[in-house]
């Protein structure tokens, strides 16, 4: 294989300013490490700091469109562009790299995400042990493959990604539609009425409760009157040769994937999980998973213990899974989560159950679930297309870096 060092190929490779940024509540874009995940740069929750602090932070070089930009620690080794009409600086433990004017900077971002320079990025040279993070001698020294036809190895791997980063679009505003219709109806009050005005700005009568005032024919129950709690357990390892679908906390993180996993690899009792049900984190609820789960891959499908897999009641489905995505039933399971730490504090089944909410008259909440369940499945779809999309990407990777593959 032919290869050069990444150097030769950048004509910038430019550290971070070692400094920790001066944060503030707006202003110019700070990168954060957790903003860069499997080649993705996600600014959904963004972080910022003032114009002075941003100055200073671009001394050495202002990323610009098409620089690529690589976590040296914490995680080590994560990748992203910089895309068109992004202002932002460096945060701390990354190093912006800017590809020569001859390099295709796709391929060469791709390529650091290849098997063959993450084993590089794993191990320090010479020493033969793994390394916490990557210095910048050693970066620089990285070789990467060099194939005769770069372009075309980008080019299919970009098609991939820019299907994928459509439907995660598609996806967020799908849920916004279906949020904002929530808010709208069940926290506004200004559902139609019985003439098609918003009830409430249009003198709807309304009624008070231990909840405060909620519409006439609206009653005060539980979550619990609303789902059934399914605990059906099961032990992987009782079946080791046999695939699992495994709906765990890491793969919700990882794009709401449930993953194949064989029974031997999978440790300790889980629950099954089952088509039109809810699962519910009950770990740390201050950074709340609620997973909706329209259809299972297969009846070997299970999730850790510690989601809660609700059942919603007839047609309640869109209803609950709002319900529970909601900022009122957010703070409710923070402030009854109990445990030694912010990071390990958990929601008991008994006490989300037991949260006290407006129950809807039933049309409203049959129309609501008629109104946004194409939205949901459609956004289930989408993750399982990028699923599908995701694991071709990966595979084809290798092959076409190795030169298994080449591109005509």
């Amino acid at each position: 294989m032919k290869t050069e060092t990444l150097e030769s190929l950048c004509e910038l490779v430019v550290d971070c300013p070692h400094s920790t940024p001066k944060w503030t509540n707006e202003g110019v874009i700070v990168l954060r490490n957790q903003n860069i995940r499997n080649g993705r740069l996600d600014l959904s929750d963004p972080s910022f700091t003032d114009r002075k602090h941003f100055q200073e932070r671009i001394k050495r070089a202002q990323p610009q469109a098409g620089d690529i930009v690589i976590t040296r620690e914490a995680p080590m080794g994560e990748v992203c562009i910089i895309p068109e009409g992004l202002e932002c600086c460096l945060g701390q433990r990354q190093v912006l790299l800017r590809p020569r004017k001859n390099v295709d900077g796709k391929y060469l971002f791709y390529s650091l995400q290849s098997k063959y320079v993450k084993e590089q990025i794993a191990w320090s040279d010479g020493t033969g042990s793994t390394v916490s993070n990557i210095r910048i001698p050693v970066l620089k020294g990285f070789m990467i493959p060099r194939l005769d036809n770069e372009s075309g190895v980008s080019e299919i791997l970009a098609v991939l990604d820019e299907k994928i980063e459509l439907n995660r679009k598609q996806n967020r505003t799908l849920e916004a539609i279906a949020q904002a219709l929530f808010k709208r109806w069940f926290v506004e009050f200004e559902f139609p009425d019985e003439n098609g005005r918003p009830y409430k700005s249009s003198g709807g009568a309304m009624q008070p409760s231990e909840l405060g005032e909620i519409p006439v024919g609206w009653e005060v129950g539980s979550i619990g009157d609303l789902v059934e709690l399914k605990k059906l357990g099961v032990n992987p390892e009782d079946h080791p040769e046999d695939y699992f679908h495994h709906f765990s906390i890491p793969n919700f993180d990882d794009g709401q994937a449930a993953k194949p996993e064989l029974g031997s690899t999978i440790l300790s009792n889980k629950y099954l999980v089952h088509g039109n049900s809810i699962l519910v984190s009950k770990l740390n609820p201050r950074f709340p998973r609620i997973w909706p789960v329209l259809h299972v891959p297969s009846n070997l499908s299970v999730c850790s213990t510690e989601f809660q897999v609700l059942a919603p009641v007839g047609e309640a489905y869109s209803f609950v899974l709002y319900l529970l995505k909601s900022p009122y039933v957010a703070s409710e399971m923070v402030m009854r989560a109990s445990g030694t730490s912010g990071s390990h504090q958990r929601i008991s089944p008994n006490d989300l159950l037991s949260i006290e909410v407006s129950k809807p008259a039933k049309h409203l909440v049959e129309r609501f679930h008629s109104a946004v369940f194409e939205n949901i499945r459609k956004a289930q779809a989408n993750l399982e297309e990028n699923r599908v999309l995701a694991s071709a990407r990966d595979t084809l990777l290798p092959k076409l870096m190795s030169g298994e593959l080449r591109v005509a």
